[in-house]
């Protein structure tokens, strides 16, 4: 290809050097990462090295008058021809879909033509061999090369191989016209090696461009068979398994038992967003937060509802946020949790519960009742506890036995919840005896609600097994904020206060007052405890011990529906049963 005529002037050997660079640039942004990256390499040296030859073809007349030996001359011209065209055939080596052996079909093409040379340039000189010979390389190599180009047509993306393939081709076409002797006035223009250079840089350049679509399409199929897997998955899991868009929170994917699970039509799985299945949009918004901060949560607890259903229900769900089909999506498994939630609700109710009575117990009501005095005394409210208990109830405990004062006492307790508000707090102390705490209500209010109170459990009516009416009353002691401020104090105090109440005649409420506190001493006025309480006999062995004796009779008093015997709507300021509002307590 090379042409002395480049070196005739210094415009025409820059433009074809800036050429030559043009395709050194683009020689080495196309093989980076690239596995025929070597074999682009490969032909920019032989073309490189070829460029050098035909300098050394413009030179050699000049150096042979300077005394130079033209045999010498010949052989380095021969011989560089050749270094380049086994460059080019490496080139083509690296390029071939199914790559010729290199060594043994390199070494021998250097063999033969390092053989020829020395033959024709030393041992029989030979004037026609040699200008054959300057033609018989670059042929060779540009025809190497042109197949290896045109070995990659039958790959999708082509379109750089077939361009380089065509312009070599040509490049070997001229090369051959001027071994058999055609002149061309085309064949000896100066810009024949320029306009090779900047076609193959444009060729070298569409290479990239389709192996970076190769890539590209590798890539989806690797999506694809990944997202295969993730469906494959999804759908063997015996846990119901949901992929949602991150975007709009749209369905995605959902598999057979996430369909069972949620009400979900399967053929419009993408009008179901995520969020829809939440029945606590607080739960959903922390779960949100957590998912933004560490991309993954691991057994996570959410109420959700099925999309056919209104009852709520509890999972365990564990999520991460995953590349799928090109889109951000939320990869979610859950785990059906509901009878374990609902355990644990059971074995924390009746943790605060009494038994018997399923009121609150003891324990619940000191905790919770200091709690709310410690809210009264950043706000200034007031508040009262009433001490309640049965009258002469260890008489109807010998009359008409365990099991009607069971009864009695269950009948006692559903009444005073039932007149209370919803922010007051009734809880069984005891025995017989019973704890109200009463918020925003001062003593003399309390007494009108203690009061009311009495008179509707006078009223009650409990049938003894022989169907005979059973009639009881209560005594009622009131302590309140202007006492004290400390739970065990206002306890004791009412206490007090009910003792005072059974003194003086039982069925009546007592008032414990501030001035009361002169003359009163918690650790001796708790003697009279054991006079009057008249304790159940079972208590009598361990105090406040809670054990229902109705032996299966009462078993459908601890369930969660007797603990709201009667549905009522009631607010903070009125008593639907003792028919107490606001008027009455002012």
């Amino acid at each position: 290809m090379g042409n002395i005529e480049i070196f005739s002037s210094t415009a025409n050997f820059m433009t074809t050097f800036i050429t030559l660079l043009i395709l050194l640039f683009a020689v080495i942004y196309a093989g980076q990462d690239s596995k025929i990256g070597k074999g682009l390499w490969f032909l920019f040296s032989g073309l490189f090295l070829e460029f050098i030859t035909s300098w050394v073809g413009f030179k050699i007349t000049e150096y042979y008058n300077a005394g130079a030996s033209i045999n010498f001359l010949v052989f380095l011209e021969l011989l560089m021809l050749l270094i380049s065209m086994i460059f080019l055939a490496l080139s083509a080596s690296q390029i071939l879909v199914n790559n010729v052996p290199e060594v043994p079909v390199i070494s021998a093409i250097t063999v033969i033509g390092l053989v020829a040379i020395v033959f024709f340039v030393f041992i029989t000189p030979d004037g026609n061999m040699v200008a054959n010979m300057r033609f018989i390389f670059p042929l060779a190599g540009f025809a190497y090369i042109s197949a290896s180009f045109w070995s990659q047509k039958s790959h999708q993306f082509n379109a750089g191989f077939i361009t380089a393939g065509v312009i070599t081709a040509v490049v070997a076409f001229f090369i051959g016209l001027k071994l058999v002797g055609v002149e061309y006035v085309m064949l000896k223009m100066w810009y024949l090696p320029a306009l090779t250079y900047i076609s193959l840089a444009v060729a070298v350049m569409m290479m990239k461009v389709d192996m970076m679509a190769k890539k590209v399409e590798a890539g989806e199929l690797e999506i694809e068979k990944y997202n295969r897997r993730i469906e494959e998955i999804i759908k063997s899991s015996p846990f119901p398994i949901i992929i949602s868009r991150l975007s709009d929170d749209r369905l995605i994917l959902a598999n057979n038992n996430a369909v069972k699970l949620f009400g979900i039509q399967p053929t419009e799985i993408e009008r179901y967003r995520l969020k829809d299945f939440f029945a606590d949009s607080e739960n959903r918004k922390l779960l949100n937060e957590r998912l933004e901060q560490e991309k993954e949560v691991q057994d996570f607890e959410i109420l959700v509802k099925a999309f056919n259903g209104d009852t709520p229900f509890w999972l365990l769900t564990s999520a991460n946020i995953i590349d799928y089909n090109y889109d951000i999506a939320l990869y979610a498994a859950f785990q059906d949790i509901t009878s374990r939630k609902n355990r644990e609700a059971l074995l924390k109710n009746q943790a605060i519960r009494d038994p018997l009575t399923s009121l609150y117990n003891r324990r619940y009501f000191e905790e919770e009742v200091s709690k709310k005095i410690g809210q009264a005394r950043t706000t200034g409210g007031s508040y009262s506890v009433l001490m309640i208990d049965a009258d002469h109830f260890k008489r109807v405990n010998d009359t008409y036995g365990h099991k009607i004062g069971d009864k009695v006492l269950i009948e006692l307790s559903s009444t005073c919840e039932r007149a209370l508000r919803d922010n007051d707090i009734v809880a069984r102390y005891g025995g017989e005896e019973f704890v109200i705490f009463l918020p925003d209500i001062d003593a003399e209010k309390a007494r009108t609600v203690a009061d009311r109170l009495r008179e509707t459990i006078a009223k009650i009516v409990v049938y003894s097994d022989d169907n005979e009416p059973i009639h009881f009353t209560v005594s009622i002691g009131i302590s309140s904020s202007e006492v004290s401020d400390n739970i065990d104090m206002l306890i004791k105090t009412a206490d007090e206060a009910l003792y005072r109440a059974k003194e003086n005649g039982r069925n009546r409420s007592e008032i414990f007052t501030r001035a009361d506190l002169d003359n009163f001493h918690a650790d001796e006025n708790s003697a009279h405890k054991d006079q009057t309480s008249q304790l159940h006999p079972i208590f009598a062995k361990e105090e406040n011990q809670e054990i229902s004796l109705l032996d299966g009779i009462g078993a459908n008093h601890i369930t969660e529906e007797n603990t709201n015997i009667e549905e009522k709507e009631k607010d903070d300021g009125y008593y639907p049963i003792l028919g107490i509002d606001d008027e009455d307590l002012k």
